[in-house]
């Protein structure tokens, strides 16, 4: 019987996202698998979003709409819309991406074949535009994802395209709050620290790029939260004892370069030079031609 079958929350943080969330929204309502319902939180909208959700969905019997009283971040919000749930698994989508019909159902297949696995069980998140994946590799259904894997190569995570059981997140305690930027990244590398992920076959998500919102073009954010980065994941126990030094090393470097691009992108000339001397000095990365091409350019500006 389906009334049998796990249930499944999709939670949707939301920040000024109207209309675009609907999009979203109807993406979840549409899933092959039935015992799926959404629960979207919006992190204090300044644009009327929470207000034209509430007339859209208020009573739509597998929808809930939640509101922060302040805006707290897309961590908080994921978390609230956990706390809200009391379904067996739970996933995240973002406001302005889209599930394929079969997102759900894929993962939880898989899921239900293995139901004593705790980890994550992920799918492939797809290019809107091109219809191409976007995982850095292809895996055979139902392997394995170990830590060092992830570590290597990012690309395989994104938090469209993973369910987990919800204790299992909340063991976990779920996101880290403080962080506004690769929250993502640091929830995976603390989950993998414990559970392998698993690889359900098939497309997932898909990943729009609708205007420039996204984290990855707020580049003050990317500044500010670099360091706050680092210092949670050396915080995490089992990941620092499980990490290698190279590893370590990776981690530290690829933030160091994501923050020094972003101080080129935004022109801040002596601050970059300033960021790339000591970040040099201090061994987190490896000059190159195009960094020190780069850096008498910023001489310029």
């Amino acid at each position: 019987m389906q009334d049998m079958q796990p249930t499944v929350a999709i939670i949707i943080p939301c920040f000024n996202r109207w209309p675009h969330i609907q999009e979203a929204i109807e993406s979840v309502l549409t899933q092959t698998w039935s015992n799926t319902q959404c629960i979207v939180v919006d992190d204090a909208s300044t644009d009327d979003s929470f207000a034209r959700l509430k007339e859209h969905y208020e009573t739509h019997p597998k929808v809930t709409i939640h509101q922060l009283e302040s805006n707290q971040g897309q961590s908080a919000a994921r978390n609230r819309g956990v706390e809200l749930s009391d379904s067996d698994y739970i996933g995240f989508l973002d406001s302005d991406d889209l599930f394929v019909d079969t997102a759900v159902a894929s993962r939880i297949q898989l899921a239900k074949d293995h139901p004593n696995f705790e980890g994550i069980v992920f799918g492939e998140k797809v290019d809107e535009t091109t219809k191409q994946s976007l995982l850095p590799g292809k895996k055979p259904h139902a392997e394995s994802l170990i830590l060092s894997e992830y570590i290597e190569n990012m690309g395989w995570l994104c938090t469209n395209s993973f369910i987990m059981k919800r204790k299992a997140f909340i063991d976990l305690n779920g996101f880290n709050e403080s962080l506004r930027k690769k929250e993502d990244v640091e929830f995976f590398l603390r989950a993998l620290s414990i559970h392998e992920a698993r690889y359900a076959k098939g497309a997932c998500c898909m990943v729009r790029d609708l205007d420039t919102q996204r984290a990855r073009h707020d580049h003050e954010r990317i500044i500010e939260q670099g360091q706050r980065f680092i210092e949670a994941v050396q915080t995490i126990p089992k990941l620092s004892c499980t990490l290698t030094k190279d590893q370590k090393k990776k981690l530290v470097r690829a933030d160091t370069k994501s923050a020094l691009q972003s101080l080129y992108r935004m022109k801040q000339s002596r601050r970059f030079r300033r960021t790339m001397r000591e970040a040099i000095t201090a061994g987190k990365i490896r000059p190159d031609f195009r960094m020190f091409k780069r850096y008498l350019l910023s001489f310029f500006w």
